[in-house]
């Protein structure tokens, strides 16, 4: 307790007004009374003054609850109630929030990033006091409310997106990321749709503007393809994505189409496989494929289901480019070339081989290439009388060791890897040479005097035989076109040589001499014996060989005839006595002088 003195001038005024205490106070107060002589103070009386409205009302204490969505509020007594509190009242824009004896409060349902003006009221029995008003801001929360993307324009590698701020910032916006992917992809790897793994960043904003829609272009994008496409937005409490929006970007030409695979047709040589595969991008909806042969395309397409063609009607051992044209709406692309060279054919229009320089027992002969050759010629086959004759792959050859005047059958064979090709037939006769090989004649004795001769014709009359001559013993006994001869006037038992000869127009041949004896008869031109009387009884008779022997002598006879007694008597002698060689004999025992 304190005391204050409050005087009063006057002794006549019994009562004062005391000022400038404090509500709500109890207080003590003495009358003192004083004269010259001195004073005399009263007992002391209390006396409480009474409530106020309070007085030293301070700001709320703050503190962030629930992500910017709840505020705990706490506040002090005012520093001079000025009498008992009897309700604490908060006010929200005007809007009493709390009214309460506690001091703290938590505020919620509030706005995330928002400002409140609040304001405190304290109450007493006297009145009320009010706190200024205290602006608050609730934290930031993740943003809320995002929009997806909005596709402004689609190509075929590229969209253009457009978007606005979440209707829920919830904090200021720190930056916008654009996420993209491919549906396909993610279906493959077995992504929720409402998961962001897989996603690529395409686009990043990190200074927006806030309250203003942003646009990016994506490019790079494949044609023909799905994409899924979400914008998060960002601030310093988190951030929210958009739902993902579905975007098919555009047709385009194909891209990756391979050239195509071109093969042969066995033993087919106007004839190829053409086969092709589809483009690794198809980019679209694939409505034909077309082929080009030598840069010019075929009057017809294909189906996008047909892949493969057989191309008929070539020429063989030609070469020949092919290249594949795939088509979408949106355009075509052109493969590369394939080059392929149709297999080898037999040649065709072979001409016969052409003959000079013809002789008796050789010919040249020459030939040219085949008007079309449908491949490389590897060799010539030239055949002689169905025998082949030559091979090899030169344009001439020269026949030897030919047969005069004979009759030949040439062919000539083109040979190419796809087969022969045979011309036509070349007949060839070789010209004459003298002949040759002329058996000895057949010599068939027909009489003492005659013998039949017969004999062929050359073995080689090396041509036309003109005629023949037949010689005997050197002499020409016939001339003619017969091959036989009966030749009479002979001698018998004579030996005769024959010789034919054969002529044409080359020359003559003559045979091996043959050799005949014609038939013995009887022998002719006998002489006389010669007598010589050598005694009385005795005579030797001598006599020659026969003018003509007609034949081989194989005895001889002597004969004696009587005159007197008119008998006759013969002697023979054959080889085998001296007699016969001696050609005399004595007679003995012969009549005196008789």
């Amino acid at each position: 307790m304190f005391c204050n003195m409050f005087s009063v001038s006057q002794g006549s005024v019994l009562e004062a007004a005391v000022f400038g205490l404090d509500p709500y106070s109890q207080y003590s107060f003495c009358v003192e009374a004083v004269n010259g002589a001195g004073s005399v103070s009263s007992p002391w009386v209390e006396v409480m003054t009474l409530e106020a409205s309070p007085t030293g009302l301070g700001n709320f204490t703050v503190k962030q609850r629930e992500e910017g969505r709840a505020l705990l509020l706490s506040w002090d007594e005012p520093h001079a109630p000025n009498g008992v509190i009897r309700v604490y009242n908060l006010y929200s824009e005007g809007n009493l929030e709390f009214s309460g004896l506690t001091r703290s409060f938590l505020f919620r349902r509030l706005e995330p990033w928002t400002v409140y003006s609040l304001t405190l009221e304290a109450c007493t029995k006297a009145g009320c006091a009010h706190t200024p008003l205290q602006h608050i801001t609730t934290a930031a929360a993740p943003p809320a409310s995002q929009l997806p993307p909005r596709p402004l324009s689609v190509g075929s590698d590229h969209v253009s997106f457009t978007w606005d701020p979440p209707s829920q910032p919830n904090g200021p916006i720190g930056k916008y990321s654009l996420l993209g992917r491919s549906l396909e992809e993610r279906r493959r790897l077995g992504i929720n749709k409402e998961d962001t793994d897989g996603a690529k960043v395409l686009f990043t904003e990190t200074s927006p503007q806030q309250a203003e829609s942003l646009s990016y272009t994506v490019t790079g994008l494949r044609p023909w393809t799905q994409y899924e496409f979400r914008v998060c937005t960002h601030n310093t409490a988190g951030h929210t994505c958009s739902p993902w929006v579905t975007v098919t970007t555009r047709q385009a030409p194909p891209r990756g189409l391979a050239s195509p695979t071109v093969r042969h047709v066995q033993d087919r040589p106007s004839e190829v496989v053409v086969s092709w595969a589809p483009p690794l991008e198809p980019n679209g909806v694939l409505q034909s494929y077309r082929i080009y042969r030598n840069n010019v395309s075929f009057s017809f397409s294909f189906d996008p289901t047909v892949l493969t063609y057989t191309d008929k009607d070539l020429q063989p051992f030609s070469t020949y480019s092919y290249s594949v044209t795939a088509c979408t709406s949106e355009g075509c692309i052109t493969s590369p070339q394939t080059n392929i060279t149709t297999l080898e054919a037999p040649p065709v229009m072979v001409e016969a081989p052409t003959v000079d320089a013809i002789t008796s027992d050789h010919v040249n002969i020459s030939w040219v290439k085949p008007l079309m050759q449908n491949g490389e010629v590897t060799e010539y086959v030239l055949k002689m009388n169905n025998k082949e004759a030559y091979r090899g792959r030169d344009l001439n050859t020269v026949l030897s060791d030919l047969q005069p005047h004979t009759s030949y059958q040439l062919v000539l064979l083109a040979c190419t890897r796809g087969g022969c090709t045979t011309s036509n037939t070349r007949t060839v006769v070789t010209e004459e040479a003298p002949p040759t090989h002329l058996a000895a004649p057949t010599l068939k004795v027909t009489g003492p005097e005659s013998v039949e001769i017969t004999w062929r014709p050359p073995n080689h009359p090396n041509g036309i035989i003109t005629g023949y001559e037949l010689c005997r013993d050197g002499k020409v006994i016939y001339v003619g076109t017969d091959t036989h001869y009966h030749d009479f006037t002979l001698q018998p038992s004579m030996e005769y040589s024959y010789v034919v000869r054969a002529n044409n127009s080359r020359g003559t041949v003559s045979s091996e001499v043959a050799t005949a004896k014609s038939h013995p008869s009887a022998p002719s031109g006998v002489g006389l014996p010669t007598l010589t009387s050598l005694e009385a009884t005795q005579v030797r008779v001598e006599w020659q060989t026969p003018a003509r022997p007609n034949g081989q002598i194989v005895s001889y006879a002597v004969y004696l005839r009587d005159p007197v007694q008119l008998n006759i008597t013969n002697a023979v002698f054959t080889p085998e006595h001296s007699v016969f060689s001696d050609k005399q004999i004595i007679l003995q025992g012969l009549s005196p002088y008789r």
